[in-house]
């Protein structure tokens, strides 16, 4: 009685959902026109796909070619019921894939199918099992098949520290790309998944078209930006072009000692004496460098305690201008050149650390510069101030560092 029983219930359900007329999952599936040639020329560059989904489910649609390898244009995809049909523009690209025998350096992430017949198969499956398969025919031609290419990648340095001290402060990147495309780009990637775009010099290749391209890189620096933090990174090379087709290739780059360097003459204030002196005496100066940033400053010689004649420069003591290096000047009224007296921001050793064969001031750190002008000439005038600086050599003076504190000095003859 019992089976009976259950039988019946499950005849009464089986006329139940015939009565009903429950629809199919997926129906009314079309792909049109049967025949395209993806080339970008505006003529039957893609085909419509439409599908009616019933229910909820996964959508999945790939082609097949004559040897039986299957392409996939959308991996299974989940959908939910709509009342309208679904639609969608099939370009005759589909994810990447190597053909026999292909050797490459870098990666495809989607390519065009080649000319041929194939079988489209659109599937759907639902959560408790249920799987729908409709297909048709597909015909490829004169499909524009060569990839946009990306050969002779390379980054270098493949260590970088855009921090302005003129010591591997920019990166080059390089590439050969074989065809025209739609977009070039290049970025570097975190393992956060931030991506840090890196703008292309302008040179005699006009952007997206075949041929060198350089990329130059400064973390932003120049512009002002604090650059991304120390760590490794990847760097993306990415060509697309019209058809839809998509390659990158991939090298590291290592950031270290990244960051905007802010350094100041402490409270703008300097110690400057004696105020009035003949020729022969010397004229000496205090005052303190502070680095609020959190990167090091490099800076060079002469060392604080050093001390100039007056007809003298930095060359004369053997120390010439040298790009990204920090060193405090003293300047006056009557100089025939910017900052001729300069002397390194710290003393090796004690204030300064040593990076490679280079002496730096370290993150938020402070140091006391001292040094001293022998007045061994006459000015042209009895009274002239003198100021000190902070320079930046070769990048800049900022206003704030720039004619600091001036003290009025009376030099006379003895």
């Amino acid at each position: 009685m019992k089976i009976l029983r259950a039988c019946c219930v499950l005849l009464l359900a089986a006329l139940t959902l015939t009565a009903c007329g429950q629809t199919p999952l997926l129906e009314n599936v079309t792909l049109s026109p049967g025949v395209i040639s993806p080339n970008a020329d505006g003529k039957d560059d893609v085909a419509r796909i439409s599908f009616q989904l019933n229910r909820s489910a996964r959508i999945s649609i790939t082609f097949e070619d004559a040897l039986g390898r299957n392409y996939v244009f959308r991996d299974a995809t989940p959908l939910g019921r709509n009342e309208e049909p679904y639609s969608v523009l099939f370009p005759g690209v589909v994810e990447g894939f190597l053909l026999p025998g292909e050797d490459i350096p870098f990666r495809i992430t989607q390519r065009v199918l080649p000319d041929g017949v194939y079988t489209w198969k659109i599937t759907a499956t639902t959560d408790d099992g249920e799987s729908v398969t409709q297909t048709g025919a597909l015909t490829v031609e004169n499909a524009d098949t060569s990839l946009p290419e990306i050969t002779g990648f390379s980054v270098y340095p493949k260590e970088f520290s855009p921090n302005q001290d003129g010591i591997d402060d920019r990166v080059t990147i390089n590439l050969f790309l074989h065809k025209d495309v739609e977009e070039l780009t290049v970025y570097m990637l975190d393992k956060e998944g931030v991506r840090h775009h890196v703008p292309e010099e302008e040179r005699r290749t006009p952007l997206n078209t075949k041929g060198f391209h350089t990329f130059d890189y400064d973390g932003g620096i120049d512009a002002g930006a604090e650059p991304p933090p120390n760590g490794e990174y990847t760097v993306y090379a990415e060509a697309r072009d019209t058809v839809g087709q998509r390659v990158f290739i991939t090298d590291t780059l290592t950031l270290v000692n990244a960051g905007r360097p802010m350094a100041y003459i402490l409270n703008g204030e300097m110690t400057l004496k004696p105020t009035t002196l003949v020729i022969s005496d010397t004229l000496c100066f205090t005052l303190t460098v502070e680095n609020e940033s959190g990167t090091y400053l490099r800076t060079t010689g002469p060392w604080p305690g050093s001390t100039y004649r007056s007809n003298e420069n930095f060359n004369a003591l053997g120390y010439a201008e040298e790009s990204g290096v920090f060193r405090v000047g003293l300047d006056f009224d009557t100089s025939l050149r910017n900052y001729p007296f300069r002397w390194g921001i710290g003393r090796p050793g004690v204030d300064l650390v040593q990076i490679g064969k280079y002496w730096y001031l370290p993150p938020f750190s402070r140091s006391e510069v001292t040094g001293c002008v022998q007045i061994v000439e006459m000015p042209p005038r009895v009274s002239l101030y003198f100021w000190s600086g902070l320079i930046h050599e070769d990048v800049e003076i900022a206003a704030i560092n720039n004619r600091v504190d001036p003290h009025l000095v009376e030099i006379w003859e003895p």
